[in-house]
């Protein structure tokens, strides 16, 4: 009886985490043909674990918003993430990158701060979405592979404790969590520590991000981590100093190498293509 008034109500009914709009998956359009990631999932266990932290799960996404986040492959800077005006063309090296690189490898971008994608992130990050945040984790950690060097290692950046007691939560835990679990290394939390609260970034100038940031991480690398590759996890770039000051903080702490993968890069204001009126 209380099967049958459940799927009355339809409570029992897959709802997409973005628009909320019961959907039944399709084929066509499916996650792992969108990201090319051949894993079996029975319908059973997809049942079962749907907001369970799997990585390879099928994010809960209708068919349509699904295709509203694609990721950006193409017409962008895969050093610094920064967005070209047009997304086309193979991903090339942007000049300050060619003069003057950041202190990491290259980064991992799932696409640009904006749209639906942002919508979501904000979701996650301010509203304590958690369907949300479980939907791009599984995005972002669909999206990474190891490039040259396999990390040993998965930091998140990470918050002061004032921010994470006031917000809940570390919107960036989900991402490096699941990426973690997908290669299979540890994820190390407590390796990157923030020291002292700062002013939110995005209420700051370029050259006050840099002030604001200085000295506001520490890193305490075991010894099984000295000289090794690490990856470092975030949710949003802006300016990129965030990532700049945490990585610096891991090289100077005994890290060998730092890669970054983040969900989002904020456009630069040059590059965005006003909308049609």
């Amino acid at each position: 009886m209380l099967k049958r008034i459940v799927a009355l109500m339809g409570v029992d009914e897959a709802r997409c985490a973005s628009c909320l709009e019961p959907y039944s998956p399709v084929t066509d359009i499916s996650f792992h043909a969108l990201y090319k990631d051949h894993i079996t999932v029975t319908n059973n266990t997809q049942s079962q674990l749907r907001f369970h932290h799997q990585w390879n799960l099928e994010p809960q996404l209708c068919p349509d918003c699904l295709l509203q986040l694609a990721p950006r492959t193409e017409g962008y800077c895969p050093i610094c993430g920064m967005l070209y005006a047009k997304a086309i063309g193979t991903p090339s090296r942007c000049s300050s990158c060619l003069f003057s690189p950041p202190p990491w490898t290259h980064i991992t971008l799932y696409s640009g701060y904006e749209g639906l994608l942002r919508k979501l992130l904000l979701q996650h990050k301010f509203h304590g979405r958690l369907d949300s945040g479980l939907t791009l984790a599984r995005l972002l950690a669909a999206r990474y592979t190891c490039k040259v060097t396999a990390p040993t290692a998965v930091i998140p950046v990470p918050l002061h404790s004032t921010r994470l007691l006031h917000r809940g939560h570390n919107q960036t835990m989900l991402c490096a969590k699941l990426i973690a679990q997908k290669i299979n290394v540890p994820l190390l939390p407590e390796v990157l520590r923030r020291n002292r609260e700062t002013t939110p970034q995005a209420t700051l100038s370029k050259k006050e991000r840099a002030r604001n940031l200085s000295g506001a991480f520490s890193a305490h690398i075991p010894d099984s981590l000295r000289n090794a590759h690490l990856l470092l996890v975030d949710d949003i770039a802006t300016t990129g100093s965030t990532l700049q000051q945490a990585t610096k903080t891991l090289l100077d702490g005994g890290a060998g190498s730092v890669e970054v993968t983040i969900m989002a890069k904020t456009p630069e204001p040059q590059n965005v293509i006003p909308e049609a009126r």
